[in-house]
């Protein structure tokens, strides 16, 4: 009898003592865990931290770039030229972009010369300017003062104007005296420098930050490898440099239904076009809204082109990509 609750006093001993080291691994493997997770938690955090200074010091790296200042930083407040650029031009009937000769163009630049003594001074010099340049002007005359400003690169200062501030979409011409005399890759940012200039846009759409001028997204295209020789604005920079600022960056096909559906959701859209309308070559436009009659552009190249309205059957087949911007829900 002794010996038997002994034998049991010993068994209920060690059973305790088994539980207790049991509830001791157990207690250590949730200290574990809850170590475990507090790293994860803190790693992680130091990740997205580390990730939004990267994005941080990127914004900024864009900010250095370019020569055009904002109007805060540019002259004082009751000195600002607040004209509109785009209302300034001549208005001209700019057609379906051709492919000429260099005899072809300066017999075309001829006949814009004999209604425009800006075009006839641009003519009887063109030895001055770069064929590129007068086969564009051939194409779109209202380029003119641009143009004539190019031997001298005589460009204009200040920022984002009041005028267009006020405007909900105001459009930015690639070929602005304020940027468009700037380098892009072995152009200019007046001739190759359509896919910054719509970025530029939709950055001051979505975001109402001016400082993001044509001209400091194209030196930051350079420098960060997106501009392609030989073709220009990789499309890559569609979709890199708006998330930077929180903006949701996505595609959808190019359907009617699609593209309304981004619009009426408060969402614009950039497309790079292949040859017809805009280009004979590629280019990027954008697409902010849409009504009864079509689609509402904004063309960086031709204020002609964006003053009007586009059904899809006329685009639908120009379009070679599309991407849809808007902000972080």
């Amino acid at each position: 009898m002794v010996s038997g609750g002994r034998n049991d006093r010993m068994n209920r001993q060690q059973m305790e003592s088994r539980r207790k080291k049991q509830q001791i691994r157990w207690i250590s493997l949730l200290v574990r865990v809850a170590v475990l997770v507090v790293i994860v938690f803190c790693i992680r955090n130091i990740y997205a931290r580390l990730e939004e200074m990267q994005m941080e010091l990127e914004r900024l790296e864009i900010q250095q770039y370019g020569m055009v200042q904002t109007n805060a930083d540019a002259q004082p407040p009751d000195k600002l030229n607040d004209v509109d650029y785009v209302d300034s031009l001549d208005a001209w009937e700019v057609g379906k972009p051709t492919e000429r000769t260099e005899a072809e163009v300066l017999q075309r630049l001829g006949e814009l010369g004999q209604v425009s003594s800006l075009i006839e001074g641009i003519y009887q010099n063109h030895s001055q300017y770069p064929k590129e340049l007068l086969a564009a002007l051939a194409n779109n005359p209202e380029m003119a003062d641009f143009v004539s400003g190019y031997p001298d690169r005589n460009g204009m200062t200040g920022g984002i104007t009041a005028s267009e501030k006020e405007q909900e979409f105001p459009l930015f011409l690639q070929w602005d005296r304020r940027w468009g005399y700037e380098s892009y890759g072995d152009s200019c940012i007046g001739l190759a420098g359509c896919g910054p200039t719509c970025l530029s846009m939709v950055l001051f759409y979505l975001t109402g930050d001016e400082t993001h001028t044509p001209d400091k997204i194209a030196a930051y295209s350079m420098e960060n490898g997106y501009y392609v020789e030989g073709t220009g604005t990789s499309w890559g920079l569609m979709e890199d440099v708006p998330k930077l600022y929180g903006i949701k960056v996505s595609s959808v096909s190019s359907t009617v239904n699609n593209m309304r559906a981004v619009l009426d959701n408060g969402g614009i859209i950039i497309c790079a076009m292949g040859k017809g309308d805009f280009t004979t070559s590629g280019h990027y436009i954008v697409i902010y809204g849409y009504d009864n009659e079509g689609f509402m552009v904004n063309d960086p190249n031709c204020a002609a082109r964006s003053g009007r309205r586009w059904t899809f059957s006329e685009i639908e087949n120009q379009i070679k990509s599309i991407w849809v911007y808007d902000k972080e829900k």
